[in-house]
């Protein structure tokens, strides 16, 4: 298989404000999904389901000002992403979209 450059979903990137409690976000269908941490200080990510919910120190975490791609296997359920830090951070983008 050819590795391709991301290329995001027109117009369906979401955001989240960081904070100490987990939140969640359903994200659109797709293969990939680039993940922007535009907040100070690092993240946990989780994905699953409508109840997926992120702890400290669990799941992946993203550092401040990182930028990831995440590939995931085509034709799942509905995918939700959920995210906390240790206090206000900023905002995380999720970007839906295929490659890496």
């Amino acid at each position: 298989m050819l590795n391709k450059p991301f290329r995001p979903f027109a117009g369906n990137t979401v955001n989240l404000s960081v904070s100490a409690s987990s939140q969640r976000v359903e994200i659109d269908n797709c293969d990939s999904i680039r993940i922007m941490n535009n907040g100070t200080a690092t993240v946990w990510v989780d994905f699953g389901d409508g109840t997926v919910t992120a702890a400290l120190a669990s799941g992946m975490p993203v550092g401040p000002g990182v930028t990831e791609v995440v590939a995931f296997p085509a034709g799942g359920a509905r995918l939700y992403v959920a995210v906390i830090a240790a206090g206000a951070t900023g905002s995380i983008y999720f970007t839906p979209g295929e490659g890496i």
